[in-house]
């Protein structure tokens, strides 16, 4: 029998201020949760803090 999957959501006002929290551009941080572009470690580590996972293509 298979486990029912657990998915972690996080919930902010929108990418903008996301990105305000994180400290970097609306435009790189769509990049990054889309797969684009790869972040930096310190933006990294912030969305871990988030609860947001590394995105992997």
């Amino acid at each position: 029998m298979a486990k029912p999957m657990i998915r972690q959501q996080v919930r902010f006002e929108g990418v903008k201020e996301a990105a305000r929290r994180l400290g970097c551009s609306r435009e790189h941080l769509s990049r990054v949760l889309h797969g684009q572009r790869k972040p930096n470690k310190i933006l990294s580590r912030k969305l871990a803090q988030m609860g947001i996972k590394e995105v992997t293509r």
